[in-house]
């Protein structure tokens, strides 16, 4: 899937999004299991696992990189006790190359928006009987999906960007 995008409106998307922000720091109360969704050998497809793997090092978020599989991870998310469960996928949503967007399961319809085998609804529905976490999506618009094991310029700088913010907002949120 190939679409272009002005670099000036990502830069708007990205940085001055006041709205998406808020939702984040929002929901990122309390213990955090994010749970990157993805598959590094369709480009884009990879953005979730790439960006879990950037932040198993941050202090504030438990990071699990779950692949294309979400579904054999789920023990292991329900293990980590979370309050708050944020599955981070490239997902059609209809935005520009790069756009995030944060949705909840009973906005997805049953089959999902992504690639992958489980539905973001099958899946939050055995983790919020499981855990009592609350769950989202961290959707982002992929560029590109092709073949290829590269993120495109557009889905790179938005990880980058998600890198950085990511542990800010859980910190926002805990004061």
């Amino acid at each position: 899937m190939q679409a272009k995008v002005c670099p000036r409106s990502l830069r708007i998307v990205l940085n001055t999004d006041k709205q998406f922000e808020n939702q984040m720091v929002h929901f990122l109360d309390g213990r955090i299991c994010l749970v990157g969704v993805g598959n590094r050998y369709w480009r884009d497809d990879g953005a979730g696992s790439v960006l879990a793997e950037a932040l198993q090092t941050c202090p504030d978020i438990d990071a699990i990189d779950a692949g294309f599989v979400p579904e054999n991870h789920l023990e292991v998310i329900a293990g980590k006790k979370p309050d708050r469960i944020l599955f981070i996928d490239a997902t059609d949503f209809g935005g520009a190359p790069g756009q995030v967007r944060l949705l909840f399961p009973d906005t997805v319809a049953p089959s999902g928006l992504s690639t992958h085998a489980g539905s973001l609804k099958m899946l939050a529905e055995y983790l919020q009987t499981r855990t009592r976490a609350q769950v989202a999506l961290l959707a982002i618009q992929p560029a590109d999906t092709a073949a290829g094991d590269s993120l495109s310029p557009e889905v790179s700088r938005t990880v980058k960007f998600l890198r950085e913010k990511l542990p800010e907002f859980c910190r926002r949120s805990q004061l």
